[in-house]
């Protein structure tokens, strides 16, 4: 006995797919293998005697009907546990169409064998029949064609990152079925969709972008300036900023100039020091833009991509990137917006009373 299960052991973690199958097919399953003798096996006789009034040829075909689809759907549900631990997408998509035509192959076969003038209305009792259900399991029957577009295209594998805004789902696939998809999302929660939802709803996949076929990872920040620092530059200011050794190393002194726009030669610093940033790319575009004026200031906006693409490594460049704006917003003079406070309305210098505000449960009038 040691010896059969070593040999089904090693066949089925081989890397060749005969011997896979022969170690699928050796497989001990206890629950499999007494399906098969109570359900199986007495529900083929029982159908064969009942429609074929005794042919014991017509039975016996049934049976090998029966027992042939029954192995070859058990062959690969075990081969896609295996593929899926070894994320081979192609082998798991087969598997499915082999099942799927082990299924069309047993209603053919059925209708052959008991296609007799005898039972001349059974084919028309199983296509009513499949009507109905059809029509019960439409859904089912669409996620089965969704499965087959976004697996031919490979728009959808196992341990790809996707994204579908419209159900909060945010992670990496674990499995797929016909029916459904299986994401953990990077808040260590499970999400299952049904796969055709996929093929109606807008979803995202950036598997691509993590594995550096891109350009890299889109960062796109906005960052509003109060424009009351606005103001143009006097010549005290403006050979206070050439003095600035992070400014001049990537804005030639020449550039800077009186009567210039301090938010102007902010604009330009900054395009300059992305354009020199070893993680940020210059494809397929590099963009330090104004936007609409609000209400609250104007927003300076940062539209590139960086080149570490994992989620960590972005997250640091990115905060390294707008700690660095912040940062330089003073050697030009100007300020983020920040609706006042509290604490800015009590420090202000024009009060209500005659008095600061000191925050204490007391009459002050």
């Amino acid at each position: 006995m040691s010896k059969f299960t070593d040999f089904q052991k090693k066949s089925i973690s081989s890397d060749k797919l005969g011997r896979q199958i022969i170690g699928s097919l050796l497989q001990w399953n206890p629950t499999s293998f007494w399906v098969f003798v109570l359900l199986v096996v007495p529900l083929s006789v029982g159908i064969s005697l009942v429609i074929s009034s005794g042919d014991l040829t017509s039975c016996l075909m049934f049976i090998c009907l029966n027992i042939v689809v029954w192995l070859v759907v058990k062959v690969c549900r075990r081969l896609m546990d295996i593929f899926s631990l070894r994320k081979n997408d192609h082998g798991i998509t087969w598997c499915y169409i082999i099942i799927l035509l082990a299924l069309g192959i047993w209603v053919i076969g059925f209708l052959l064998i008991f296609n007799t003038k005898e039972n001349s209305g059974i084919a028309a009792a199983i296509g009513a029949i499949g009507i109905v259900l059809s029509w019960i399991f439409q859904d089912k029957i669409k996620g089965v064609m969704a499965f087959l577009h976004l697996r031919t295209h490979h728009l959808l594998n196992i341990g790809d990152w996707i994204q579908v805004p419209g159900k909060n789902v945010d992670g990496e696939i674990k499995k797929i079925t016909l029916t459904s998809v299986t994401i953990c999302n990077w808040d260590t929660t499970t999400s299952v969709i049904p796969i055709g939802l996929l093929s109606t709803e807008h979803f995202i996949n950036l598997q691509n972008m993590m594995l550096g076929k891109t350009y890299g990872r889109r960062m796109l920040k906005t960052f509003t300036l109060d424009t009351g620092w606005f103001h143009l530059l006097t010549q005290e200011e403006a050979e206070d900023l050439k003095t600035i050794g992070d400014i001049v190393q990537y804005l030639p002194a020449d550039e800077i100039k009186v009567n210039m726009s301090n938010a102007q030669l902010f604009r330009m610093y900054l395009y300059h020091w992305l354009m020199n940033h070893s993680h940020v790319s210059q494809h397929p575009s590099l963009v330090v833009r104004w936007l609409e004026q609000v209400e609250n200031g104007m927003p300076l906006q940062i539209y590139a991509f960086i080149t570490d693409s994992s989620m960590v490594s972005f997250e640091w460049q990115q905060s390294n990137i707008i700690e660095h704006v912040i940062k330089s917003l003073d050697w030009f003079g100007l300020r983020l917006y920040q609706s006042p406070s509290g604490y800015d309305v009590s420090n202000n210098s024009i009060y209500l009373t005659d008095k600061p505000a000191t925050y204490r449960k007391e009459d002050i009038s």
